[in-house]
């Protein structure tokens, strides 16, 4: 009878560990496609103020409407901008990789400023040639 029990117990505990896995499985499937971009303050040399780290790649996967807890997220902490890698554990057998690019907060507005006189110069000038052009 003994026996009969101990089967039963490892029959329902099989069935209940496949069931996590599936259901990390489907977890992981969510976030196959998932890439992130951090913007962090910078100082002058290039060095982050702080660390990014798992809770900041928990908060913004949690923007995103996909709610990982920041103890199954393992990332060693990002000191520099750059791209890194943060590993997310559903389940012993079960781990995602998602990219994480650290950007300055700045750095992306000040491009853009810089490129729209870039622009503009090229279009102004050949007009103010042709009007010169036309007096002569």
């Amino acid at each position: 009878m003994a026996k009969k029990i101990l089967a039963e117990n490892l029959k329902q505990q099989a069935h209940k560990l496949a069931a996590l896995k599936a259901d990390a499985e489907k977890k992981a499937e969510a976030l196959k496609d998932v890439a992130l971009c951090i913007a962090a303050k910078v100082s002058a040399t290039g060095q982050l103020y702080g660390s990014v780290g798992a809770n900041q790649v928990a908060e913004e996967l949690k923007k995103l409407g996909k709610d990982v807890d920041r103890k199954i997220i393992t990332m060693k902490d990002a000191k520099n901008v750059g791209d890194f890698v943060a590993l997310v554990h559903f389940h012993k057998e079960v781990t995602v990789e998602i990219p994480v690019k650290v950007v300055a907060e700045n750095a992306p507005v000040e491009e853009k400023k810089a490129e729209a006189p870039v622009e503009a110069a090229p279009v102004e000038a050949p007009a103010q040639e042709e009007a010169a052009a036309v007096e002569e």
